[in-house]
């Protein structure tokens, strides 16, 4: 089951942030490029309903996706190897969908505060490359502030304590590590790391969710203020 989570996991880091931006990027920009937004905006609404309604909608597309597709790979991998894990399991899908409402929170964010809907999917692209090349980058600050990277995976070292708050900079290093903590698993490649007792399930989801908030309430300030 460990294998077949991992598989998953990496499927679900890539393609969900992915699914977030696509969803995302042109949900203001877009419609103000293409005049749909000021035929909305002639109507009794409100502009923060206007944006909390497109991010509900578009948080219920990437849980009907989860939902759909690792639920009907769940029952399948349940019937095929006897799995048991169904805690473990359900608590993988509801990060995956964190990790998607996330990313549609921050292109929704960039939507807003853009004029060009091109412009809006290029700073959520970044984002995207962010989280996944920051591990790297604080891997090497490691390596220059004088930790030995043989010794770290021979196990004659481990991280500083200051490496782990990478989890928090990176949506998708936080959500796998939030993953494995929820089944229990603290060897990667069959390496066993010391985690700090801060960083656990709570406080990793903690910050996904201020990681969907923040983005939000500042998208709602912006597009209040927008000339459309």
């Amino acid at each position: 089951m460990e294998a077949t989570i991992a598989t998953l996991l990496t499927l679900s880091s890539m393609l969900l942030p992915i699914i977030g931006i696509m969803l995302g990027y042109g949900a203001i920009a877009g419609e103000a490029e293409s005049g749909a937004l000021s035929v909305v905006l002639t109507y009794p609404v409100k502009r923060i309903d206007v944006i909390l309604g497109k991010f509900l909608g578009l948080s219920c597309v990437i849980c009907a996706s989860v939902f759909s597709g690792f639920g009907i790979a769940g029952i399948v991998i349940s019937i095929a190897t006897s799995a048991t894990e169904w805690r473990g399991y359900l608590i993988f899908m509801a990060l995956a969908i964190l990790l998607g409402i996330l990313y549609v929170s921050l292109s929704l964010f960039f939507s807003s505060i853009l004029k060009r809907k091109a412009t809006a999917l290029g700073a959520g692209i970044f984002i995207f490359f962010w989280g996944m090349i920051i591990g790297t980058i604080w891997l090497g600050i490691y390596a220059a502030t004088g930790g030995s990277i043989i010794e770290l995976y021979t196990g004659k070292a481990s991280f500083p304590e200051w490496f782990w708050y990478e989890l928090f900079l990176s949506p998708q290093d936080g959500n796998q590590t939030a993953t494995l903590l929820a089944f229990g698993i603290k060897k990667i490649m069959g390496i066993s790391f010391d985690i700090p007792s801060w960083v656990n399930l709570g406080s990793i989801v903690f910050s996904q969710l201020l990681w969907v908030m923040t983005p939000l309430i500042f998208a709602v300030q912006f597009f209040k203020r927008r000339d459309i």
